[in-house]
């Protein structure tokens, strides 16, 4: 499936439009609504040197986001899109892969922004999330489409669905971030293992 995604979706999205804009990885709501959600991401409690796995990482925009901000951490960004991965700044840390294909190191957070929108089913996104969950330190990170959403060709989730699933693993806090765009139509999730 996710092969499947990328060649027929996400790759043609590099192919038509800048590096630089959201765009480029699917996000067609704007720039505006883009630095929203990695402004939500930040909020989580990221501090300046705290390490990043970032999960479909796309073309690098939450590094530059980042460091934009301040942070100078350990990155690491990995997504499945070869062709967004070529046009990561070199400076940037970045593979062609999955989940799967990583190892066991640890980050301080583990974040996936937008990875759970198109083509995932919540049997899988939980696989990726416990994935995820198994690399991270300090917490997860990841932003979700609210459940009902308007257009049925993405995948939407129900927040208290998702915060009780995720009450089985071990955390110090789980919070739900609801309504940060207009239209209420996404969520982001903060999961703080310490």
């Amino acid at each position: 499936m996710t092969n499947l995604l990328v060649d027929e979706i996400y790759s043609k999205y590099v192919d038509r439009f800048s590096k630089n804009s959201p765009e480029c990885v699917g996000w067609m709501d704007g720039t505006e609504n883009s630095q929203e959600r990695f402004q939500k991401i930040y909020e989580a409690g990221i501090g300046d040197d705290d390490s990043i796995l970032d999960v479909g990482c796309g073309v690098g925009h939450l590094h530059t986001y980042l460091t934009n901000k301040g942070w100078n951490g350990k990155y690491l960004g990995f997504d499945p899109n070869e062709k967004a991965i070529d046009l990561v700044d070199e400076e940037i840390n970045a593979i062609h892969g999955t989940i799967e294909d990583l190892d066991e190191t640890k980050y301080d957070w583990v974040i996936a922004n937008g990875v759970f929108n198109l083509g995932l089913k919540e049997e899988h996104a939980f696989w990726i999330i416990e994935n995820m969950l198994k690399r991270a330190n300090k917490g997860i990170i990841f932003n979700m489409l609210l459940a009902p959403y308007q257009d049925d060709r993405y995948e939407s989730y129900n927040p208290n669905s998702i915060s009780h699933k995720l009450q089985e693993h071990d955390h110090k806090e789980i919070k739900i971030v609801k309504s940060f765009l207009d239209k209420n139509a996404e969520f982001t999730v903060y999961f703080y293992k310490v």
